[in-house]
């Protein structure tokens, strides 16, 4: 706590790699994936800023990965998964009439989702490349999906569901997902009635709660209730987009500083420099590493990768947590 306060908790560090803009990056278990207009995408290591797999792709807008795959979303109107080991595309999802902006699955449902500038979301079968389902309703980008279990019960859902969310800069809708698709959305949420608000990227959802950051705040909503739990002032910062939430620490940034928040008393207790660089306006080109702190320092979560970027040089922007001496 002591060196966060101090501004010194954590280091940089590139990779260097890509020959155009990279759009899309996501992050799991210390590997970085990064999708690039170079019509390719590179699976690194982050700890060595080793590139493990490099696969030639479309271009891509959204990139999620596991072990085995890679799945993209494209400014092409499709959606593609590749296979990491050979780089041969497995299946190619094809129906949006716009750029798909945002791709989620579950291998366990067998499904994909993705949203797109077409203003619809779609619900595929993962491993047959069919289109079960499109939901309408929208009437702006749909810049985020998220597929998530559900961890509270409520009177539409129980722990344990599948929940479908969906946004776009003003509304955020969820969905219920399962075997009969069955397509009513079950409730929108926005925090101003007339649109005069926008929803920033990037929308967290872990099950229990839905937060997402407004120029009037951060919004945190109650999943079992859909009431709204709380709305966090940041007075000295305006616009700050969020990164990642937690029990304890919230992590937001802007065009200039990475910021952590005390949740317990709403106050942001650090900050720490960013290179110049063009903010996405629809939060697919930075996100948070590791996520497990933000539930709490415990002596052994403060290591790993905080915060990537993509820069106008192509690199990536990389903020880790400081090596122990």
């Amino acid at each position: 706590m002591k060196q966060l306060e101090d501004h010194e908790a954590f280091e940089t560090s590139s990779l260097i790699g890509h020959s155009a803009r990279v759009y899309a990056l996501y992050y799991k278990d210390g590997l970085l994936c990064t999708g690039s207009d170079d019509l390719s995408a590179k699976l690194w290591d982050v700890s060595t800023g080793q590139c493990v797999y490099g696969i030639q792709t479309h271009t891509c807008a959204a990139v999620k990965f596991d072990e085995q795959k890679l799945v993209t979303g494209s400014f092409d109107n499709t959606v593609a998964c590749w296979e990491w080991s050979s780089g041969a595309r497995t299946q190619h999802f094809r129906g949006h009439t716009g750029a798909v902006f945002s791709v989620d699955y579950s291998d366990e449902l067998d499904i994909l989702v993705s949203g797109s500038a077409d203003f619809a979301v779609k619900v595929w079968a993962l491993s047959a490349g069919t289109c079960l389902n499109t939901l309408t309703g929208h009437t702006e980008w749909v810049t985020k999906v998220v597929l998530q279990k559900c961890k509270v019960k409520s009177l539409l859902h129980s722990p344990g569901d599948y929940i479908l969310l969906s946004a776009d800069k003003y509304e955020i809708k969820i969905w219920p997902i399962g075997r009969e698709i069955n397509c009513k959305c079950l409730k929108t949420l926005s925090v101003s009635e007339d649109r005069s608000i926008c929803l920033q990227p990037r929308l967290h959802f872990d099950g229990k709660y839905i937060v997402c950051s407004s120029a009037l705040g951060l919004y945190q909503w109650d999943f079992a209730s859909y009431d709204i739990l709380r709305v966090i002032k940041t007075p000295e910062v305006a616009n700050l987009a969020l990164l990642g939430f937690g029990d304890v620490f919230a992590l937001l940034f802007d065009n200039h500083y990475l910021y952590i928040m005390d949740l317990r008393t709403e106050s942001l207790i650090s900050r720490w420099p960013l290179p110049e660089y063009r903010k996405s306006k629809r939060g697919s080109s930075f996100l948070a590493g590791e996520a497990s702190w933000l539930n709490g320092l415990d002596g052994h979560n403060d290591t790993g990768l905080v915060f990537a970027t993509s820069m106008p040089d192509h690199s990536i922007h990389l903020v880790l947590w400081k090596e122990h001496c």
